[in-house]
């Protein structure tokens, strides 16, 4: 049987973080690279189901989009892709540490976020474990009052939060672990996007325990389980979608913005329909940015878990 990706441990612990950051602030990052290889040497070779989920990732990539990979052995590039992982470890810490204060976009598309976040119109941002996230805290250098509150079901993502907190105290991106979205925390989350604050959750992961609360997508060639979550989520809230990738381009993070909808309403008499063609149309959109650097998306799972070659999308 198949694990969930909860139960596999990630290689962001704090004490291993802390070590990590401490090597890149008193030997800078060409010591810090070299130490990460035979780091990540012993990670790959300890985590065989990450390793082989990466490896039936990568297969996936270049038999849909073939450009997207050179044609280097998979079992090469899927260690580059572990150490792209651990690189992006550090990428996250100094993110937080020094909010930065520029990042890559295009020139219509900054235009359209400064002028989101001018309005002060709260949003739900949908995310996903491709490339930074994080990074795009650089649009707080130029908005120094939004709040950005990220929904985790993630216990790891907590144990690194524990690391940030230390490093910058003041942050003004609050962590919220949500194991069920009941009644107090939805009317706590409503009044924080009166408030004109952000919400943010992945949209590529599976909470534990919702294997039913999800819809298949077709994802580089194959049916992959989706959360309906976040499209749940914005039908209570009542607030504009918008999905962010963030990923490195030729040694910058590039930061792109795409509108999802004004707003979410699911019918009662097409409401499976509804969330089939949303869950669609994201992992459309997060498969277009994934191609462009797949050794950035970081699920060391079996994401198609329940679905053959054959499957397609319902």
């Amino acid at each position: 049987m198949t694990r969930h990706w909860s139960s596999i441990g990630e290689a962001g612990a704090v004490n291993g973080m802390r070590f990590m950051v401490w090597t890149h602030s008193v030997l800078g990052r060409r010591v810090f690279d070299l130490f990460l290889i035979p780091a990540m040497v012993y990670y790959f070779l300890r985590r065989g189901e990450a390793r082989r989920a990466s490896q039936d990732f990568l297969r996936r990539v270049r038999a849909y989009t073939p450009d997207s990979l050179n044609d280097r052995p998979i079992f090469w590039l899927s260690f580059r892709h572990f150490l792209s992982f651990g690189g992006s470890l550090l990428d996250k810490y100094l993110a937080w540490v020094k909010t930065p204060d520029s990042i890559a976009m295009d020139s219509d598309q900054e235009r359209r976020l400064f002028e989101l976040v001018d309005s002060g119109v709260g949003c739900l941002v949908i995310g996903s474990h491709f490339g930074n996230l994080e990074y795009s805290r650089g649009i707080a250098h130029r908005h120094p009052h939004l709040v950005i509150n990220v929904l985790t079901y993630d216990q790891h993502a907590v144990k690194f939060a524990e690391l940030m907190k230390q490093s910058e105290p003041e942050s003004r991106l609050n962590l919220i672990q949500v194991t069920d979205l009941d009644i107090q925390l939805a009317l706590r989350l409503k009044e924080k996007l009166r408030a004109g604050e952000w919400l943010v959750i992945a949209g590529d992961r599976v909470p534990v325990g919702d294997n039913e609360r999800v819809c298949l997508a077709s994802f580089f060639g194959s049916a992959a389980r989706f959360p309906i979550g976040p499209y749940v989520l914005a039908n209570l809230m009542g607030c504009p979608v918008y999905l962010f990738h963030c990923f490195l381009v030729a040694g910058e993070y590039r930061l792109v913005l795409e509108h999802f909808s004004d707003g979410i309403e699911l019918s009662r008499k097409k409401r499976q329909d509804d969330l089939e063609q949303l869950t669609q149309q994201y992992a459309s959109s997060l498969e277009r940015q994934v191609a462009q650097s797949p050794l950035q998306w970081f699920n060391f799972y079996d994401f198609w878990a329940g679905s053959t070659e054959g499957d397609s999308a319902v």
